[in-house]
C-alpha cells in the first residue's frame, strides 16, 4: 500500500504542474466569448463614422427653358396679318394686295408624264414691290389653275389659286453698324421658327403640314425666300391622275360614248 501511494503521488503532481503552466489545455473546445462581440463592435462604430464623414450631395434640378417656335405662315403676310393664304383666287388676292401691285402675268407650262402624256398647266404671277427704311422687297404670287385640266373651258381668272411666294429681300445701306443677310437668317429666321429641317443647296429648309418654306443669301446683302402650299400640290396631284391615269382615261372614254346612241 506504501508503494501504491508513492507510485501515484508523483503521477499526481506531475499532472498539477502540467495544469499550473497551462490551464486552457484541460478545456480544447472552450473559447473566450468576448473577443468577437468586442471586434465586431469596434467596425460597425468606425463604418458608421466613415459614413457620417461623408454626406451625400444633393442634385440641384434645373428645368430647361424650350424657347417660343413660331408657326410658319400660311401664306403670304405684311405686319403679322394675313394678306394672301394658300388657296385664294387671284381676283381675291388682287382685292387684297397693295396699291403697288402690277399686272398680272399668264403663261402656259407643259408637265411631261412618265406615260409619254403631256400635260398642260395655266400659272399666272402678281409682282409688286415694297420699299421701306431699312429694305427694298420684291414679292412674287404664284397661280395654278388645276380646274383647266379637268375642262378647257375654266380659264376664268377665278379658276386660278395661289400656290407659291418667291420673295426677295435687299438691304440698304445702314451705314455702322451695317446689316448682313446672315443677320437676316439669324434673327428672322433661325431665332423664329427655330433649327431647320436640313440644310441642302444653300437652302434652310423649315416644313409643316401646310407650307414648306425655303431660305438663303445670295450674298452679303440680298436674302431670297421660297414658299409653296404642299396642299394645292396635291391637289394638282389628284387631277393629273384623274385624268390621265389608265383608270381615268377609261371613265372620261365612257363619259364620251354615253352621247353615241346606237
Amino acid at each position: 500500500m506504501k508503494r501504491l501511494n508513492l507510485f501515484m503521488l508523483p503521477i499526481l503532481l506531475l499532472l498539477i504542474y502540467s495544469c499550473s503552466l497551462s490551464p486552457r489545455s484541460l478545456f480544447p473546445g472552450s473559447k473566450s466569448p468576448d473577443l468577437k462581440p468586442k471586434v465586431e463592435t469596434k467596425t460597425t462604430v468606425s463604418t458608421s463614422r466613415k459614413n457620417q464623414k461623408k454626406p451625400v450631395p444633393r442634385r440641384s434640378t434645373t428645368k430647361m427653358v424650350k424657347p417660343i417656335v413660331q408657326e410658319l405662315p400660311e401664306g403670304w403676310t405684311v405686319d403679322r396679318h394675313p394678306v394672301a393664304k394658300w388657296g385664294m383666287s387671284l381676283p381675291t388676292v388682287m382685292s387684297n394686295v397693295l396699291d403697288s401691285a402690277q399686272s398680272v402675268e399668264y403663261w402656259e407650262e407643259v408637265i411631261d408624264l412618265p406615260t409619254g402624256y403631256k400635260v398642260p398647266l395655266k400659272r399666272a404671277k402678281v409682282y409688286f414691290q415694297i420699299i421701306t427704311r431699312l429694305t427694298i422687297e420684291s414679292v412674287e404670287l404664284h397661280f395654278m389653275n388645276i380646274n383647266h385640266i379637268y375642262s378647257n373651258t375654266n380659264h376664268e381668272p377665278s379658276h386660278y389659286i395661289m400656290n407659291g411666294i418667291v420673295r426677295g429681300v435687299e438691304l440698304k445701306p445702314t451705314g455702322f453698324p451695317q446689316l448682313t443677310s446672315d443677320d437676316i437668317i439669324k434673327y428672322k429666321f433661325l431665332m423664329n421658327y427655330g433649327t431647320p429641317k436640313e440644310f441642302s443647296g444653300g437652302f434652310h429648309h423649315y416644313e409643316n403640314k401646310k407650307t414648306i418654306m425655303k431660305v438663303r443669301d445670295l450674298d452679303s446683302r440680298h436674302v431670297q425666300i421660297q414658299m409653296n402650299s404642299p396642299d394645292v400640290d396635291k391637289k394638282l396631284l389628284v387631277a393629273i391622275d384623274d385624268m390621265y391615269s389608265t383608270e381615268g382615261i377609261e371613265y372620261q372614254k365612257k363619259l364620251l360614248l354615253r352621247s353615241i346612241d346606237f
